[in-house]
């Protein structure tokens, strides 16, 4: 249970502390030339809006969650109790239908779009924040080049990236992932090396997003 201080961020009784999912989320292109200051403090004003009703859509307890704000973005620590599957396929698309409802009533400078990137793992809280190899990763893959140029190729208003471990877990336990819609990358960034697959809110994506890079090493034993 939990409790909420008037229209800020959630405040939880307990910290979700130990092994539990976590979620990346940035506002794409909020630097923008074209967003002043003024749209800017109203994009972070809306993003907060349109992930709290994605998370009710979606039966994610918004209110229970421990979350950090990151100026164009925010980190999310959710109870551990809660489905991991829910963060793919059911959070993708309700953030997709989210979106594309609150977007068609804005100007283009108002308009957005989210990059989201989720893990799993241990994290601790101390006087400052969250710490953990899991939020480390879980920064990596959302700012990942591979992840950044697969979202502006396709101008997806959701890219979600989700870690190799989790992704294979929730694909591999029969939960409600379409993984035909998601693509493996290879994630180098900082001191990370790491395999994550991409789902993007647009089918139609050009090269070299259209296809499966496994193909070509399948077509070509000896690669």
């Amino acid at each position: 249970m939990s409790v909420r201080a008037g229209d800020g961020l959630p405040t939880p009784l307990t910290f979700p502390e130990g092994y539990t999912s976590l979620i990346a989320v940035d506002i794409v292109s909020f630097g923008a030339p074209e967003r002043d200051e003024a749209i800017q403090a109203q994009l972070r004003q809306l993003m907060y809006v349109r992930l709290r009703k994605a998370f009710e859509i979606t039966c994610l307890p918004w209110l229970a969650c421990y979350v950090e704000d990151r100026g164009d973005g925010a980190l999310i620590v959710l109870p551990p109790d809660v489905p991991a599957y829910l963060l793919l396929d059911p959070l993708a698309h309700h953030l997709k239908a989210v979106l594309r409802h609150g977007n068609r009533l804005y100007s283009r400078a108002l308009q957005m779009r989210l990059r989201v990137a989720v893990n799993a793992g241990f994290v601790h809280r101390d006087a400052y924040g969250v710490v953990g190899h899991a939020v480390n990763h879980l920064f990596r893959f959302l700012d990942a080049p591979a992840f950044k140029e697969a979202i502006s190729l396709s101008e997806a208003e959701v890219g979600l990236i989700v870690s190799d471990r989790l992704y294979g877990d929730v694909a591999g336990s029969g939960g409600y992932v379409d993984q035909a819609q998601y693509r493996p990358v290879q994630v180098v960034c900082k001191e990370t090396k790491a395999d994550a697959h991409v789902w993007l809110s647009r089918t139609s994506v050009p090269e070299p997003w259209a296809a499966d890079p496994r193909d070509e090493r399948e077509a070509d034993p000896a690669r």
